[in-house]
């Protein structure tokens, strides 16, 4: 069977004028990259949002083509909600607003005292919005200013905030990435409260916001440091360090770690842990919760001071128990600052709609003081699996 050719022709050039249809040249779209949301003074118009967009004559500069200006450019705006706040940056972007390329929202501590319930309204309603976009807390400093710091070794500031809680998360694993949907999930969940990464400024100057920023060899940069603690929607408190890291031991979020672990006054080995797996049950006994924690750790050993025989494999034993009981101390000081504050960030509850839904039911709106007064039972169980290259400690003659 032939085919009329004109009909081939129309079909070619209908698929060719489809295709073109949405077509954008770069320079007529405002890129943003970065939202940063902080609380405004002004009761009338209380939040304050900053757009970081993409300038691509800046970003030409790492090409032989050239280029001017930084890879970023910010616009602030304040409002009465958010939604508002993205129609009045159309009139300051000079382009077309488009966040499908959004990489991360920045919320200021002082706005997350004051509390999140509303804040994701517009989002989770909307129908083109990126809901798999990390969220972080501005510690110390408002979400504004963090998208202001020239970073030197990456081109955005939203780049390199990703990258270092990543390779935190990677190597110590005190704070985790933590997406949009996530937080709008436990927002909205009885059984579970927020924890989010913070991000602060490390040796702030006044070059924080020039190119000078890169003309140094110590220069303001971001560090990932810590969680915020939220309770209904409202953030209570940070946690650092081990305690930090004890939330990511509880909901098996780790991904390695150091532990260190004494072996005389002045020596101690320290003990790479490699792989976590936890179980969390939350029963009932004489109608009060219990909270049963089992985790199942694997570490090496890959550095010690000790002057001990390091191929016994009584004294591997010895140190698996160690490692035991330092883990179950430190875990035990993180969910017990969690009750004090009431905040179930690890989702005890959620487990407890699961196992014991009647339950559930009846005192689920008092889930916050059942919580803070709820016995906790934890096992944990250690393997060291090999103890490096060497057997015998490092001793310098």
């Amino acid at each position: 069977m032939k085919i009329n050719s004109s009909i081939l022709w129309i079909a070619a050039i209908c698929l060719l004028i489809s295709g073109c249809s949405n077509y954008r040249e770069l320079n007529e779209l405002g890129v943003i990259i970065g939202i940063g949301i902080d609380n405004n003074d002004d009761p009338k118009n209380p939040y304050k949002v900053t757009y970081q967009v993409i300038n691509p004559s800046g970003l030409a500069q790492t090409s032989t083509s050239g280029g001017k200006g930084l890879a970023v450019i910010n616009y602030t705006v304040t409002a009465k909600t958010i939604l508002e706040a993205y129609a009045k940056a159309s009139a300051i972007i000079p382009r077309e607003n488009n966040n499908s390329h959004l990489s991360l929202i920045i919320i200021g501590e002082e706005l997350a005292r004051n509390g999140l319930d509303l804040l994701f309204d517009a989002v989770d309603r909307g129908k083109n919005q990126r809901v798999s976009v990390p969220i972080f807390i501005a510690r110390g400093r408002t979400a504004e200013y963090l998208l202001g710091v020239i970073e030197p070794l990456e081109i955005t500031p939203g780049k390199n905030i990703i990258s270092t809680t990543k390779s935190e998360q990677n190597e110590y694993g005190s704070s985790s990435e933590v997406l949009l949907y996530e937080t709008i999930s436990a927002l909205m969940s009885e059984g579970k409260d927020v924890a989010l990464p913070g991000i602060r400024i490390r040796n702030d100057s006044k070059e924080a916001k020039q190119i000078s920023n890169f003309e140094t060899t110590a220069p303001t940069y971001i560090e990932a440091k810590g969680l915020a603690l939220f309770r209904k929607g409202k953030m209570v408190r940070w946690l650092d360090g081990e305690t930090a890291r004890g939330v990511q031991f509880v909901t098996s979020e780790l991904k390695r770690t150091e532990v260190v672990i004494p072996c005389s006054e002045n020596e101690s080995a320290t003990i790479t842990v490699i792989r976590v797996k936890s179980k969390m049950k939350t029963k009932i006994n004489h109608e009060k919760p219990v909270i049963h924690t089992n985790l199942n750790v694997m570490g090496e050993m890959m550095q010690t001071s000790c002057d001990l025989d390091m191929s016994d494999p009584k004294l591997l034993k010895d140190f698996e128990r160690k490692m035991e009981n330092e883990l179950k101390k430190q875990i035990t000081r993180t969910i017990s600052i969690a009750q004090k504050e009431k905040s179930d960030i690890f989702g005890f509850g959620d487990s407890l709609s699961r196992t014991n839904p009647d339950y559930w039911r009846k005192h689920k709106k008092n889930w916050d003081n059942l919580f803070s007064d709820a016995e906790i039972s934890m096992k944990i169980n250690v393997d060291i699996i090999n103890s490096g290259m060497r057997m015998e400690p490092y001793k310098p003659k």
